[in-house]
Protein backbone atom coordinates (compact mmCIF):
# COMPACT_ATOMS: atom_id res chain seq x y z
CA UNK A 1 0.00 0.00 0.00
CA UNK A 2 1.32 3.77 -0.99
CA UNK A 3 0.69 6.55 1.87
CA UNK A 4 1.62 10.01 1.69
CA UNK A 5 3.38 10.85 4.71
CA UNK A 6 2.82 14.51 6.48
CA UNK A 7 5.46 17.29 7.28
CA UNK A 8 5.43 15.59 11.29
CA UNK A 9 5.99 11.93 9.90
CA UNK A 10 9.09 13.11 8.22
CA UNK A 11 12.04 12.85 11.12
CA UNK A 12 10.67 9.22 11.61
CA UNK A 13 11.38 8.13 8.09
CA UNK A 14 14.27 10.88 7.93
CA UNK A 15 17.19 8.38 8.05
CA UNK A 16 15.29 5.96 5.47
CA UNK A 17 14.95 8.89 3.43
CA UNK A 18 18.60 9.94 3.14
CA UNK A 19 19.25 6.66 2.40
CA UNK A 20 16.74 6.49 -0.69
CA UNK A 21 17.91 9.82 -1.90
CA UNK A 22 22.06 8.89 -1.48
CA UNK A 23 21.94 5.92 -3.40
CA UNK A 24 19.28 7.71 -6.26
CA UNK A 25 20.16 11.48 -6.51
CA UNK A 26 23.36 12.00 -7.72
CA UNK A 27 24.51 14.44 -5.57
CA UNK A 28 28.43 14.93 -4.68
CA UNK A 29 29.48 14.05 -1.64
CA UNK A 30 30.60 17.71 -0.76
CA UNK A 31 27.37 18.98 -1.63
CA UNK A 32 25.31 16.57 -0.01
CA UNK A 33 25.17 18.21 3.74
CA UNK A 34 23.45 21.17 1.60
CA UNK A 35 21.20 18.92 -0.64
CA UNK A 36 19.79 16.82 2.47
CA UNK A 37 18.75 19.95 4.56
CA UNK A 38 17.12 21.58 1.60
CA UNK A 39 15.57 18.28 1.25
CA UNK A 40 14.35 18.25 5.19
CA UNK A 41 13.33 21.43 5.11
CA UNK A 42 11.33 21.35 1.90
CA UNK A 43 9.76 18.16 3.24
CA UNK A 44 8.73 19.42 6.70
CA UNK A 45 7.06 22.73 5.70
CA UNK A 46 5.29 20.92 2.67
CA UNK A 47 7.52 22.09 -0.92
CA UNK A 48 7.98 18.75 -1.02
CA UNK A 49 5.93 15.22 -0.66
CA UNK A 50 7.05 12.12 0.15
CA UNK A 51 4.98 8.77 -0.64
CA UNK A 52 6.01 5.61 1.03
CA UNK A 53 5.19 2.16 0.09
CA UNK A 54 4.61 0.20 2.94
CA UNK A 55 3.36 -3.60 3.60
CA UNK A 56 -0.11 -4.57 4.25
CA UNK A 57 0.96 -5.21 7.86
CA UNK A 58 2.32 -1.39 7.62
CA UNK A 59 5.41 -2.99 9.35
CA UNK A 60 7.85 -2.74 6.43
CA UNK A 61 9.16 0.30 4.73
CA UNK A 62 9.45 -0.96 0.68
CA UNK A 63 9.61 2.00 -1.57
CA UNK A 64 9.79 5.96 -1.31
CA UNK A 65 9.12 8.97 -3.60
CA UNK A 66 10.27 11.93 -2.95
CA UNK A 67 7.89 15.20 -5.25
CA UNK A 68 8.19 18.37 -5.72
CA UNK A 69 5.40 20.95 -7.15
CA UNK A 70 7.25 22.57 -9.84
CA UNK A 71 6.25 25.15 -12.60
CA UNK A 72 7.14 24.98 -16.36
CA UNK A 73 7.54 28.43 -17.43
CA UNK A 74 7.65 27.25 -21.29
CA UNK A 75 3.91 26.27 -20.79
CA UNK A 76 3.20 27.79 -17.98
CA UNK A 77 1.88 25.07 -16.18
CA UNK A 78 2.36 23.34 -12.88
CA UNK A 79 3.67 19.81 -13.01
CA UNK A 80 4.95 17.23 -10.30
CA UNK A 81 8.83 16.33 -10.48
CA UNK A 82 9.91 13.09 -8.76
CA UNK A 83 12.45 13.79 -7.25
CA UNK A 84 13.93 10.55 -5.66
CA UNK A 85 12.13 6.98 -6.13
CA UNK A 86 14.06 4.15 -4.40
CA UNK A 87 12.65 0.67 -4.13
CA UNK A 88 14.05 -1.96 -1.33
CA UNK A 89 12.48 -5.05 -3.07
CA UNK A 90 11.70 -5.51 -6.76
CA UNK A 91 8.39 -5.91 -6.83
CA UNK A 92 5.70 -6.91 -9.79
CA UNK A 93 4.57 -3.81 -12.45
CA UNK A 94 1.07 -3.99 -11.13
CA UNK A 95 2.67 -2.57 -8.47
CA UNK A 96 4.28 0.02 -9.58
CA UNK A 97 0.95 1.03 -11.53
CA UNK A 98 -0.63 1.29 -8.60
CA UNK A 99 1.79 3.65 -6.69
CA UNK A 100 1.54 5.70 -9.85
CA UNK A 101 -2.15 5.54 -9.60
CA UNK A 102 -1.69 7.01 -6.24
CA UNK A 103 0.77 9.58 -6.93
CA UNK A 104 -1.03 10.67 -10.28
CA UNK A 105 -4.53 11.28 -8.23
CA UNK A 106 -1.90 13.53 -5.79
CA UNK A 107 -0.91 15.71 -8.93
CA UNK A 108 -4.20 15.74 -10.12
CA UNK A 109 -5.82 17.52 -6.83
CA UNK A 110 -2.61 19.73 -6.91
CA UNK A 111 -3.24 21.05 -10.42
CA UNK A 112 -0.52 19.36 -12.31
CA UNK A 113 -0.63 18.95 -15.69
CA UNK A 114 2.36 16.35 -15.86
CA UNK A 115 4.45 14.00 -13.81
CA UNK A 116 8.51 14.86 -14.75
CA UNK A 117 11.19 12.29 -13.74
CA UNK A 118 14.84 12.20 -14.29
CA UNK A 119 17.10 9.53 -14.24
CA UNK A 120 20.20 7.96 -15.47
CA UNK A 121 19.86 4.47 -13.88
CA UNK A 122 18.00 1.97 -16.41
CA UNK A 123 15.90 0.21 -13.73
CA UNK A 124 14.33 3.65 -13.46
CA UNK A 125 13.96 4.28 -16.74
CA UNK A 126 12.32 0.87 -17.52
CA UNK A 127 9.93 1.37 -14.57
CA UNK A 128 8.64 4.98 -16.03
CA UNK A 129 8.23 3.66 -19.06
CA UNK A 130 6.44 0.54 -17.65
CA UNK A 131 3.87 2.81 -15.88
CA UNK A 132 3.32 5.23 -18.78
CA UNK A 133 6.05 7.85 -18.93
CA UNK A 134 6.98 8.84 -22.60
CA UNK A 135 10.89 9.94 -23.06
CA UNK A 136 10.41 14.49 -23.99
CA UNK A 137 13.57 15.40 -24.03
CA UNK A 138 17.37 15.06 -22.76
CA UNK A 139 19.77 16.71 -20.83
CA UNK A 140 23.31 17.16 -21.73
CA UNK A 141 26.10 19.68 -19.74
CA UNK A 142 29.25 20.79 -20.38
CA UNK A 143 31.18 21.54 -17.32
CA UNK A 144 32.99 24.60 -16.40
CA UNK A 145 35.81 23.42 -14.74
CA UNK A 146 35.35 22.85 -10.51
Amino acid sequence: MIIQLIPPDIPRFWEAIKFACKKVDEVDEKHMPSYMNEMLVALLNGDAQCFARISDDRKELQALVVTKVLHNAQFDEKYLYVQCLYSWEIVEDDVWQRDIDFIKDYAKREGCKYIGAMSRNKRAQDIMQMIGFKEYTRVYALRLGE
